[in-house]
């Protein structure tokens, strides 16, 4: 298989991780490695790091947009007013290409169905590309409607036609556990997240998957030609880490 085909994405949320000096570092480490694997003719997917909010301006500052792309953790769905502590759609263009919606840990807050719908909106006309995260709480006879309608409800103030979005399946249940879930289980939900998003009229759905992914469990996600990328949090925190990963699943031309 041509993994750099395989895996068009690598998603890198960094949640409450890294001091501004530690997200610099840590970047630029990511890098150099990326540097190198590119002047030796290997095939890179698309990196996406989503570090804190206080690291975005930092980051951009130093990155090569030809290897990273940014990403913002969060968004508020106004554009301006009385909201402390939120930052806006448009606050981020200029910083990030990116932004997460509807990730499990902002529901588990208390975000509603609605409020990510309106923030996934609000940052595609703001020129943002929103990464949507659907999945179930928990594994079972439930688990694909949850999942649908999840994903159904975020994206319903989008105009599909000519707005873009990316998709994350990750399950709750598998976030930050030992074992992330089963590839052929995997595929099933991703294979009928994509079907649902034709139907709404998506003509090149792009769905990857996030929980547990690391450099031991990454090439079984790589081998499902129905994901387009992975996501990764605690594995892209380390810079040699998160460049194994990479050296796993792509071309070394």
């Amino acid at each position: 298989m041509d993994w750099a085909t395989a895996v068009k994405y690598l998603l890198a949320n960094w949640k409450m991780h890294t001091t501004v000096d530690q997200a610099l570092t840590l970047v630029q480490a990511i890098q150099k490695g990326l540097r190198e694997r590119a002047a030796r003719g290997q095939l890179l997917p698309s990196i996406i790091i989503c570090p804190p909010f206080v690291s975005l301006a930092p980051v951009q500052a130093v990155i090569d947009k030809r290897l990273i792309r940014l990403g913002a953790q969060n968004c508020h769905w106004e554009k301006q007013g009385p909201h402390t502590g939120e930052i806006s759609p448009v606050m981020l263009t200029g910083l990030a290409q990116y932004v997460l919606v509807g990730h499990s840990e902002r529901r588990a807050t208390g975000e509603s169905d609605g409020q990510i719908a309106r923030k996934a909106a609000a940052a595609a006309e703001a020129g943002l590309t929103p990464i949507l995260f659907v999945g179930e709480d928990e594994p079972g006879a439930g688990a694909r409607s949850q999942t649908e309608h999840r994903l159904r409800e975020g994206i319903s103030r989008i105009d599909l036609s000519r707005q873009n979005v990316l998709v994350v399946y990750e399950p709750t249940w598998a976030i930050g556990a030992d074992r992330a879930a089963d590839p052929d289980y995997v595929h099933e939900m991703v294979t009928h997240l994509k079907d649902v998003l034709r139907r709404l009229e998506t003509s090149d759905p792009e769905v990857l998957y996030g929980g547990t992914v690391n450099k031991e469990t990454i090439q079984h996600f790589a081998r499902l030609d129905v994901l387009d990328g992975v996501g990764a949090t605690r594995a892209s925190l380390n810079a040699q880490g998160l460049l194994a990963m990479i050296d796993q699943v792509t071309d070394s031309g």
